[in-house]
């Protein structure tokens, strides 16, 4: 379960550090709510096993937390309309402090906090998203790199990482929420009052892809606590009517814009024959990963991730893409691919950092790069068949030929796409799952004298198939059973 949205600075009355003298566990949340009349409730900065506040934190003017250092924080006044980013301790009414993720749109490479604060576990986090106050709430375990990440990929301009595992908790006035400690006692929450009058809908629309993996909940109303009724699943291309307080109008209902990215182009190669619609998640105009200049789209070359972590799927490939750390190395390919879904970061038509040649390499010059992702958990075989549909859909679009679909070594000799290349028969049996009806007769030898052999035994028909890799899995039974029978007689 997870709470997250953002709201225009003008409908948030005040975002008030609530100091809980009064010891409130978690399972009461509704009575801090009763007693400031807030809208919604949630976990605040880490502390001490004396409750009190180890990082820099100051409310209505009360200084809570002072250590002997300068960091990143948000900051704001009375009635919040200043919230924003700010090098702490400085003079604002309230601060919060805890883990810096974004600092001014760009993902920190290295977010520092205490080994204490590692690991996978649910996590909180406030911050801005296009100048708006922004927050998560989540029971999904991520480790802090893992957060950034994802806020990150969902446009935050700033974000702070809050008191996590134990500590996260939510409420609203509607009863909406969950608690991940229930006997916990946390010295300082967060309590958000938003304005009764809500703003009229910004009429700005458009067609946005679903990026939630688990389904994105559609509400009767802008909100959480408007009831839901049903969902879009992952990948899902949506018609966005109006946008209001960071929530999308449908012909179905509400759901949070925090869960869609805009299609930025209307391009009918955007589904393959299977089915599976690529997500365009473009890297910036002018970021330093994306070289530009024109690509006449003559090869395509593959790659794998070389990322074996869980979770490093071609959403987190794509985070990364837009991460300083991409920026500065640089690197940049057009599509990732797992198991269950396609991204492009780059037009076809425009070069890329991928193939280790130089910048005006003939393999970033005038190839297309996929990166196949190598995730733990993933399956590796699934995202190679989602790979070549991909290849399928850019050979017919480019008329791009077989014989143009080469291994990233094709251009530098670097040992890439490593699982394929070290799995004999893997690279011919990719380009047969690619079309391989085309497949030159005499680009393996060994193969070759081996599909001789065979018919000359009478084991085999047509071996102008079997060269080209055309086969079923019927057809490989048949085969084993003809070979069994040959060598037992």
């Amino acid at each position: 379960m997870q709470f997250a949205a953002t709201y225009p600075l003008a409908q948030i009355r005040r975002v008030q550090i609530y100091n809980n003298i009064k010891r409130y566990r978690e399972t009461e949340l509704d009575k801090i709510l009763q007693e400031t009349g807030g809208s919604f409730v949630f976990g605040g900065p880490i502390f001490l096993s004396d409750l009190s506040a180890c990082c820099h934190l100051k409310g209505d003017g009360v200084v809570y937390g002072a250590p002997d250092y300068q960091v990143w924080g948000m900051a704001w006044g009375a009635d919040a309309q200043d919230y924003a980013m700010e090098r702490l301790p400085c003079e604002a009414d309230n601060y919060v402090e805890c883990v810096a993720l974004v600092v001014e749109g760009e993902p920190l490479a290295a977010p520092h906090y205490q080994p204490d604060m590692g690991g996978r576990r649910p996590r909180q986090a406030i911050g801005t998203k296009e100048g708006r106050f922004a927050y998560l709430v989540t029971q999904t375990p991520y480790t802090p790199e893992e957060l950034r990440d994802v806020l990150a990929a969902a446009g935050w301009d700033s974000a702070v990482m809050l008191d996590g595992g134990g500590s996260v908790c939510y409420r609203d006035r509607a009863g909406n929420g969950f608690v991940c400690d229930a006997d916990r006692v946390i010295p300082y929450y967060l309590v958000v009052h938003l304005a009764d009058d809500v703003s009229e809908p910004d009429t700005t629309g458009g067609q946005y892809v679903v990026t939630a993996q688990s389904g994105l909940n559609i509400r009767k109303g802008p909100g959480t606590s408007f009831d839901k009724l049903g969902g879009y699943s992952y990948g899902a291309v949506v018609a966005v009517q109006a946008v209001r307080d960071g929530w999308g109008q449908t012909d179905r209902g509400w759901v949070s814009m925090d869960y869609l990215w805009p299609v930025e182009a209307a391009d009918e190669g955007l589904v393959t024959d299977t089915g599976l619609r690529i997500i365009q998640e473009f890297l910036p105009a002018g970021a330093d990963n994306r070289p530009g200049g024109s690509n006449p789209d003559t090869y395509i070359t593959i790659h794998e991730t070389g990322n074996f972590a869980k979770g490093a799927d071609a959403a987190a490939h794509a985070a990364y893409l837009r991460s300083s750390s991409a920026q500065a190395a640089p690197v940049s390919w057009h599509y990732t691919v797992d198991d269950h879904s396609i991204y492009q970061h780059l037009p076809d038509c425009e070069r890329a950092y991928h193939a280790g040649d130089g910048g005006s390499g003939p393999g970033n010059a005038t190839s297309i790069g996929i990166e196949i992702c190598v995730d733990s958990g993933g399956n590796f075989e699934q995202a190679k068949s989602n790979a070549a549909s991909l290849v399928r859909l850019l050979m017919a679009k480019h008329g791009i030929q077989l014989g143009h679909v080469v291994q990233h070594n094709h251009w530098n000799g670097k040992d890439c796409p490593k699982t394929i290349r070290a799995t004999a028969g893997a690279w011919e049996a990719f380009l047969a799952l690619c079309g391989g009806q085309g497949f030159p007769q005499d680009t393996d030898q060994e193969l070759k004298a081996a599909v001789d052999a065979l018919a000359a035994a009478g084991i085999i028909d047509s071996p102008e198939r079997w060269m080209a890799l055309d086969f079923t899995a019927n057809s490989v039974r048949l085969l084993l059973i003809k070979m069994g029978r040959y060598v037992t007689h």
